[in-house]
């Protein structure tokens, strides 16, 4: 008896945030905090108070997956962790879009600043942590041979070429390309993830850290997976209050709008990144691998099909070819993660290398942003 009330109390305490995230999402699409008053004080408050929900709740919705990929183990596992945390950025992009007033770059802001994140900063982190206690950490090579040669080829084509082709001005595609690109990185991607958990599985685990699952075997797989549905649910829900809001929040901190999309990023990525740490931790850096790689495959192979999508069915248009700082920038970031994670062995030269990158590229939007100093004197 004490036992199950043990395990009650546990749960509803552990899933509270979902309750609260959920009314406050409730109130926001209800009209409770209209987009009139963002930039007032109360309107500043609302919208941390819905961003901290919605953070909170992606953070229950990741818990619910964890223990879904500890009962099914690598690698499907990892695409458990990954779809979610995917449905989730995608749903947020799309939200932001909708409610970004015509600013045709807020989707590819999001996408850059997710892979920024994902393989300077979190990359970089998992690398200085993992390696604390040792010289060096190892992962299964095969595993990085696959995802990095995806995410630079999509990538490319996503970020890259439209800004480098001629066809449109400024980073634009035409339909025929936006056709190409969307159809394209979700083929790939589908053909990818059928692969990873059938014929390549053995790429993605490493023996000596590999799980067999037995600490989610205490919960039921049923209720694991309805919670899931409903903190997505909630999640999509409180990105839609969300929308229109961040370009006050920044206006109010004196911050350029290039960090909206560093916010938007930082919100969906915020679980499955402390997730990926939290097991460089401990020693598991194939894991750390695994979610953070693999996330940047989803990135580009689910979220551009999506926003290509809505552009085609919607009045909403998206930009995707990034500018020429950017450009560079993630080249270097292709570069330097093809060099590190290509061999299986990481040390913390690697880490600084990775950090060295996240943070340039923060000082790039801040130094983009200020005005153009006029010709110096004669």
């Amino acid at each position: 008896m004490n036992l199950r009330l043990r395990r009650v109390s546990a749960i509803g305490f552990s899933d509270v945030a979902l309750v609260i995230g959920g009314l406050s999402a409730t109130a926001g699409l209800a009209g409770l905090a209209g987009a009139d008053s963002a930039t007032s004080g109360s309107g500043l408050l609302w919208s941390a108070w819905l961003m901290l929900c919605t953070v909170l709740c992606a953070f229950r919705a990741m818990a619910h997956a964890d223990r879904l990929a500890e009962r099914f183990g690598e690698p499907v596992g990892t695409v458990v962790l990954t779809v979610s945390a995917i449905t989730i950025e995608v749903a947020s992009v799309c939200a932001f879009m909708v409610g970004s007033h015509g600013d045709p770059t807020v989707a590819r802001d999001s996408m850059f600043s997710v892979l920024m994140i994902i393989l300077n900063g979190f990359v970089g982190g998992c690398i200085l942590l993992g390696t604390a206690r040792s010289h060096e950490r190892r992962f299964n090579p095969d595993a990085s041979s696959m995802y990095l040669p995806l995410i630079v080829a999509m990538g490319f084509l996503a970020l890259v070429l439209p800004r480098l082709a001629t066809s449109e001005e400024g980073g634009w595609m035409t339909d025929g390309m936006e056709v190409f690109v969307g159809g394209g990185c979700l083929g790939v991607y589908l053909a990818f993830l059928w692969m990873q958990t059938s014929r390549y599985r053995g790429y993605f685990a490493l023996e000596e850290t590999s799980t067999s699952g037995a600490h989610g075997a205490s919960v039921p797989v049923t209720r694991s997976v309805v919670m899931l549905l409903v903190s997505l649910l909630i999640v999509v829900m409180g990105a839609k209050c969300m929308a229109g809001r961040v370009g006050a929040m920044l206006q109010a901190v004196h911050l350029p709008s290039g960090f909206g999309g560093v916010i938007i990023a930082m919100m969906v990525l915020a679980p499955e990144g402390l997730a990926a740490l939290r097991a460089s931790r401990h020693g598991d850096m194939q894991r750390s691998i695994n979610v953070l790689l693999g996330s940047a495959v989803s990135t580009i192979g689910l979220t551009v099909p999506a926003v290509l999508a809505m552009r085609a069915f919607t009045d909403i248009d998206a930009e995707l070819g990034l500018e020429v700082p950017y450009i560079g920038l993630l080249a270097a970031t292709f570069l330097v993660s093809s060099l590190t994670l290509m061999r299986g062995r990481v040390n913390t030269v690697h880490g600084l290398l990775h950090l060295l990158l996240f943070f340039g590229w923060l000082i790039t939007i801040l130094d983009e942003s200020l005005p153009t100093a006029g010709p110096g004197p004669d």
